[in-house]
């Protein structure tokens, strides 16, 4: 076999190498020692290569997902405030059907749009100054999943403190959970969306379905207090097992609508089975507090997490000795997501 190179030109002609060394004839390589020997070493080496290949692929896939929310979140606070758009009337869950579909051209001949973008015209966030508060050593205590029975204590123990902090509740229909979360806005703290069903399955389904949880749970909050929310807090976090499929594309259109999105960088550990010691729930809160910038918190406001309650103080107190003051999320606050450190 030839081994001169080809390079698009005349071939040069190699110097003859001693006829010891030369390769052997094409017709005498097949099927011989050597050839079997070549064999052996590819099979070898590709073993080794598509493994190491696969990992990093993998690894490079897990970055990627960070790199991209991160991008998303920094696209808002160059974007102009959203405008609903034109047409009227707020549509209720009922119509979410009647979005679906591959979307409309825009006037000017632009690009076509998702058809959700036209769900629930009235489903979108007061402008706001994105991301201008970065304050250190601050703490954003957040409960998850209330109101509940737990909601009064929670707020007698803030209010001894004079601390705000972030509630981030579901969907309860009664005239008890409706007062809870009145008190919560009474009191001055942040009332978030969590969901209104807290169904994973169903809600991170696709964009619609998960459009028509989230203004369910808007219309029961501005109902039940009169004021819009403004932040939300993805079941499982913005990223979980339930959503791979359809997050960035629920992510895009929330962000798209103006509302800001909370994951945590420290969690007490209350929603682990079982009633977990109180003093456990304050060693998780608290850990490496002194090399934290800042801390969101989560915790839960669930009649079954007792230990919240009793934990409460001394988490405040734990934070106040290390040098943190405390806040209530706002649209304006840059958000940790994805659970980053910070």
């Amino acid at each position: 076999m030839a081994e001169n190179s080809s390079m698009g030109g005349p071939m040069e002609k190699q110097p003859q190498e001693p006829e010891e060394h030369l390769p052997p004839q094409e017709g005498s390589y097949w099927g011989s020692v050597r050839f079997f020997k070549h064999l052996i070493l590819t099979v070898l080496a590709l073993a080794i290569l598509i493994p190491t290949a696969l990992s990093i692929r993998f690894g490079m896939s897990l970055g990627q997902t960070k790199a991209e929310l991160k991008q998303l979140r920094q696209t808002v606070s160059t974007q102009p405030a959203p405008v609903p758009p034109a047409g009227g009337g707020s549509q209720t869950a009922g119509d979410s059907s009647q979005g679906q579909g591959k979307g409309q051209r825009l006037e000017n001949g632009g690009p076509e749009f998702p058809a959700y973008q036209e769900l629930y015209p009235d489903l979108y966030a007061q402008p706001a100054e994105l991301n201008s508060i970065d304050q250190e050593k601050t703490v954003y205590l957040t409960f998850d999943d209330g109101p509940s029975a737990r909601t009064p204590e929670l707020l007698a123990i803030l209010k001894q403190y004079d601390i705000k902090a972030t509630f981030f509740v579901i969907g309860r229909e009664s005239e008890e959970a409706e007062q809870w979360m009145r008190d919560i806005v009474a009191d001055g703290h942040t009332l978030g969306i969590h969901t209104y069903s807290h169904d994973y399955n169903k809600i991170y389904q696709s964009v619609e379905a998960y459009l028509e949880d989230f203004n369910a749970m808007y219309n029961l909050i501005l109902e039940a207090t009169g004021a819009a929310p403004q932040v939300f807090r993805f079941p499982g976090g913005s990223v979980n097992a339930y959503n791979g499929a359809t997050y960035r594309d629920i992510i895009s259109e929330m962000v798209r609508r103006g509302f800001v999105y909370f994951d945590w960088n420290r969690m007490s550990g209350d929603a682990v089975r079982g009633n977990v010691p109180s003093e456990t729930l304050v060693e998780n809160a608290l850990d490496r507090a002194d090399s934290m910038r800042r801390v969101i918190l989560l915790m839960h406001d669930s009649a079954r997490f007792t230990n919240v309650v009793e934990a409460l103080p001394q988490i405040i107190e734990g934070y106040q000795e290390a040098g943190f003051s405390f806040a209530a999320l706002t649209p304006e606050v840059k958000p940790v997501i994805y659970s980053y450190p910070e």
